[in-house]
C-alpha cells in the first residue's frame, strides 16, 4: 500500500523554503527591480536637485562650487530663452496631439469599418511607431532636403515653388509637427479603435434602424464611450510630445537659428554644450514638476469619472 503524500506545515511557505521569513520575502523579491530604480532613477533626480542648488559650471576652475539655494532657478525664470522655448514645446505639443486625435479617430472608424483585411490594415499602420525616431528622422530629413527631396519633387510636379522645409523659421517646425504626426497618429488610431471595437455592433445596427446617420452614431455613441480614452491618449502624447528631443535633433539640431529649440533641446544646449550644469537642472527640475502637476489634474479627471461610473 502506498504511503499517502505528506503535505507541509501551513506555517511552511516558499518564504521559508529559501531561509527567508515570510514577512521579508516579498521585499527580496522586489530589492533587485528596487535596485535598478534606485539606481537609474532616484540617484539621477536627487543629484540633478543637488546641481540646481550649487554653482556648477564646468568651464570654471571651481566646477561644482558654492550653495546658491533658489538662485538658479530666479535665474531660469528670468531667462527669456527658457520661456520662448517653452512657447515653442507648447506650440509643438498641442498642434501635433490635437492632429494626431483628429486624424488617429478618423483611421480609427475606417479601421473599424472594414470588413476584409483588417489585421494586415492594422499591422501596416503600427510600422512607424515601431521605428527609432532618431533613426527614421534621418530619412525625413534627406526627404525634406531643398534639392533633392521628395517633398520639393511633388511641389514642383504639382507647378507649386519649392520650399526650404527645414531651412526656412516659418515652415522648420510644421516639418517637425508633420513627421511627429506620421510616426504617432498610428498610436492614437489603434487606442480609439480599440474602444470601438468594445462597443457591441448590435447598438449601431439598432441605431441605423431608427433613422441615426453616421454623424448621429458617433455623436451619441462612439464618442461617449471613448470620452476616456481620449482624455488618457491626451495625457500619454502631450507628456511625451513634451519631451520631444530625437526629431529636433535628427532634423533640424534647433536652428535655423532657434526656431525649432524646444525646452529639452534648450536643457541638452545648456548644460552638454555649455557646461551649466546648475542652470540646466534648475531648468529640468522645473520642467519636472510642471509635468507632473499637469499629469496629476488629468489623472484626477479621470479618476473622478471612473468614480462616478462605479457609482451608477
Amino acid at each position: 500500500m502506498k504511503r499517502p503524500l505528506e503535505h507541509p506545515p501551513p506555517s511552511e511557505t516558499m518564504g521559508s523554503r529559501f531561509g527567508v521569513s515570510d514577512r521579508m520575502y516579498p521585499y527580496v523579491l522586489i530589492a533587485p527591480a528596487m535596485i535598478v530604480v534606485g539606481f537609474f532613477a532616484l540617484y539621477p533626480l536627487g543629484y540633478a536637485v543637488y546641481l540646481s542648488l550649487r554653482f556648477a559650471d564646468l568651464t570654471s576652475p571651481v566646477g561644482i562650487g558654492e550653495f546658491l539655494g533658489l538662485q538658479n532657478y530666479h535665474f531660469v525664470l528670468d531667462d527669456g530663452f527658457f520661456w520662448e522655448s517653452v512657447r515653442r514645446t507648447l506650440v509643438f505639443s498641442v498642434a501635433a496631439v490635437v492632429i494626431e486625435l483628429g486624424l488617429g479617430m478618423a483611421i480609427a472608424l475606417l479601421l473599424n469599418g472594414m470588413r476584409l483585411f483588417k489585421g494586415i490594415a492594422r499591422s501596416l499602420i503600427i510600422l512607424p511607431i515601431a521605428v527609432s525616431p532618431l533613426a527614421v528622422g534621418l530619412i525625413w530629413r534627406y526627404m525634406y532636403h531643398a534639392d533633392f527631396g521628395i517633398f520639393n519633387a511633388i511641389v514642383a510636379a504639382v507647378g507649386l515653388p519649392e520650399q526650404q522645409w527645414l531651412g526656412d523659421p516659418g515652415l522648420a517646425m510644421a516639418s517637425i509637427i508633420a513627421f511627429d504626426v506620421w510616426q504617432w497618429t498610428p498610436f492614437v488610431a489603434l487606442i480609439f479603435l480599440a474602444g470601438l471595437q468594445s462597443v457591441p455592433r448590435q447598438v449601431y445596427e439598432a441605431a441605423a434602424i431608427d433613422g441615426a446617420s453616421f454623424w448621429q452614431g458617433f455623436r451619441f455613441i462612439s464618442y461617449p464611450m471613448l470620452s476616456r480614452a481620449i482624455i488618457f491618449v491626451s495625457l500619454l502624447r502631450f507628456i511625451d510630445a513634451i519631451r520631444l528631443y530625437d526629431s529636433v535633433f535628427a532634423l533640424t539640431a534647433g536652428g535655423p537659428g532657434t526656431a525649432t529649440e524646444v525646452l529639452t533641446f534648450y536643457i541638452y544646449r545648456t548644460g552638454i554644450r555649455f557646461f551649466r550644469l546648475d542652470t540646466a537642472s534648475a531648468m529640468s527640475i522645473l520642467f519636472l514638476y510642471a509635468t507632473i502637476v499637469i499629469s496629476g489634474l488629468a489623472l484626477r479627471r479621470i479618476m473622478r469619472q471612473q468614480t462616478e461610473l462605479a457609482e451608477y
